[in-house]
């Protein structure tokens, strides 16, 4: 998909997996995305924000039901402070414009696919926004496939959880994440208990691999 996306002119590419809701409410993602293309300080600017309720773009665009581009949603609607100082935190980092794309998936399992890094090259018209959203739709629909049959999925990882398998992902003991994140490393080595247990894993490379494959933690 990231090959996909480039050949039409978008060298920036993120998926968002979402949690169930009800229509109108914020998508809530449930997982840090697995992106790529976009330089660190966007990544960190956009994740270090609490944009899952201040970004509105990707709760029109599933409401909508098509793709919808970035700068056109924030110049049609009336922003927040919190909102204008969000925007203004994006174009400082450079994240430039680009498009939502919506996808749904069984039993309220949906996500988006932000494609960004435009250029004089990228392609905006109808007919090929129609065939990009189409094709994200299809790649989380087998994604779903995928994680449709996991042993553990009804057991999600919590925040801290999450952000502890990131760090082991990143190749940290122990002792460096408890060190990272204030707490002990008693404590980590109980969070990682869990983590293995709601994967169905027995050892750190075993659960960072999964978790990647889940849509757990950024690859």
């Amino acid at each position: 998909m990231i090959g996909y996306f480039r050949d039409r002119g978008y060298g920036a590419v993120c998926y968002f997996t979402c949690a169930p809701g009800e229509p109108g409410q914020s998508p809530g993602p449930v997982a840090p995305p697995v992106h790529h293309g976009f330089s660190a300080a966007v990544i960190e600017a956009y994740l270090g924000s609490n944009y899952e309720q201040i970004d509105i773009v990707p709760r029109m665009t599933l409401a909508h039901g098509r793709p919808l581009r970035w700068s056109e949603v924030w110049a049609g609607v009336e922003t927040t402070d919190e909102e204008r100082r969000f925007l203004t935190l994006l174009r400082e980092v450079q994240m430039g414009d680009g498009y939502t794309l919506p996808c749904y998936g069984p039993n309220g399992r949906n996500g988006y696919v932000a494609i960004g890094g435009m250029g004089a090259q990228s392609v905006t018209d109808e007919a090929s926004l129609r065939e990009m959203h189409l094709s994200a739709q299809a790649a989380h629909l087998r994604i779903c496939e995928f994680t449709l049959t996991e042993p553990q999925r009804g057991k999600p990882l919590s925040a801290r959880e999450r952000e502890i398998l990131d760090w082991v992902a990143r190749g940290k003991s122990n002792s460096v994440i408890a060190d990272i994140l204030c707490i002990s490393a008693g404590t980590v080595d109980t969070y990682l208990r869990r983590i293995y247990e709601k994967l169905g894993v027995s050892d750190r490379t075993s659960a960072a691999v999964r978790g990647i494959g889940m849509g757990l933690i950024a690859a």
